[in-house]
């Protein structure tokens, strides 16, 4: 094996190894990946099938999660809300009560990880609006 190819399937194996699913349940499964919050709490995602579809959900945690940095009646309404309703609408979220959802198109798991966890992400830069704010 050539020294690129060998790159490219060590780099494969390591990001394949980096997440992690684990069962709870029928049709429920704790998803674990690297991505975390500032204070070092992990992503909470969800796989989920409910009927015939899979989806991705936080459970509301996402939300909840930087409510402990922002004032939760600043966080659901002005420029933070702005920027998270921008972000839920930029990458087909549903937003249900706080709870973040993300439906699965034609079994593409993969790619709708990597997006929910961009979208997770993203909307986890809320936090930097305040400091941007208070400098």
């Amino acid at each position: 094996m050539s020294a690129p190819d060998e790159i490219i399937k060590q780099f494969k194996e390591k990001v394949c190894n980096s997440i992690e699913l684990h069962q709870e349940g029928n049709n429920r499964y704790l998803v674990f990946t690297p991505f975390e919050f500032g204070d070092g709490d992990s992503f909470v995602i969800i796989l989920k099938k409910e009927s015939k579809d899979w989806f991705l959900t936080d459970e509301g945690h996402t939300i909840m999660h930087l409510s402990y940095w922002i004032d939760e009646g600043k966080l659901i309404r002005g420029a933070y809300w702005k920027y998270i309703a921008n972000t839920i609408k930029n990458f087909n979220l549903i937003e249900n009560d706080g709870e973040l959802i993300l439906n699965i198109e034609d079994d593409h798991f993969g790619d709708a990880l990597f997006s929910y966890i961009q979208a997770l992400m993203r909307i986890v830069d809320t936090t930097l609006l305040k400091k941007e704010k208070a400098g």
